[in-house]
């Protein structure tokens, strides 16, 4: 059995901008943070993960890191940011990633994962509003670790358990990050990106077996992955 594992915003979710904007809202409402001061190019950060952004701003600008309820307190303002700005935005699945989850889901050698750096609360809430939380039932998020390798990891491990495994033959992790493609290489996985326009060639940069601009193409999509 081959393991797909899919990130979520801009892979499965067209979520990015939202995601960024009530991200940093939510470090001003919650932390007192000057955006100006923040730095939102996130390639800059150890860890490109929720947990991970929040743990190197917060020793920036308060020498130390987040205590416990200030993170839960962090996270609730941020879902509720999402909340409010959904309510005016739909979020949209990426075009046609219900149906690569469907089939992916039909074919008896294939399993699907989900690997994400959002907080727990805020990808299932995500899941939820396109419609997409009953199909991908093992997930690992920032909640697990502040390291997308290690989220990873996790997220095979629960796949190993759900899907009653010993190991996968390969594992194939989906993607719209230059970090994506880096944490992939390191653990040794299949890498397939998602992006268009500079983004193609970065992501081709860091070992993208192909890089699709959605999941329309579902015949091709297909017929690159390992079967």
């Amino acid at each position: 059995m081959h393991l797909i594992m899919f990130d979520l915003d801009g892979t499965l979710v067209d979520s990015t901008t939202i995601d960024s904007d009530c991200y940093l809202q939510a470090l001003v409402d919650v932390f007192g943070f000057d955006l100006d001061r923040i730095d939102r190019n996130w390639s800059n950060y150890p860890h490109i993960t929720d947990a991970g952004i929040l743990q190197t701003l917060c020793q920036t600008e308060l020498g130390r890191d987040p205590n416990v309820a200030e993170i839960s307190y962090y996270q609730q303002r941020f879902l509720e940011l999402l909340t409010i700005t959904v309510s005016k935005q739909p979020l949209q699945p990426i075009f046609g990633a219900k149906e690569i989850l469907d089939r992916l889901n039909a074919e008896p050698n294939y399993a699907i994962a989900l690997a994400t750096g959002a907080w727990e609360q805020t990808a299932q809430f995500k899941l939820q509003q396109t419609g997409l939380d009953k199909i991908i039932v093992p997930m690992a998020c920032s909640d697990d670790a502040r390291a997308r390798t290690d989220i990873m990891k996790c997220a095979y491990q629960r796949s190993i358990e759900f899907y009653q495994q010993s190991q996968f033959e390969t594992v194939t992790y989906v993607g719209d990050g230059v970090w994506d493609g880096v944490a992939s290489k390191h653990l040794d996985y299949h890498f397939v990106g998602i992006g268009t326009g500079k983004r193609v060639v970065d992501l081709l940069a860091t070992g993208a077996k192909c890089v699709f601009p959605h999941y329309q193409n579902l015949v091709e999509i297909m017929s690159i992955l390992p079967r």
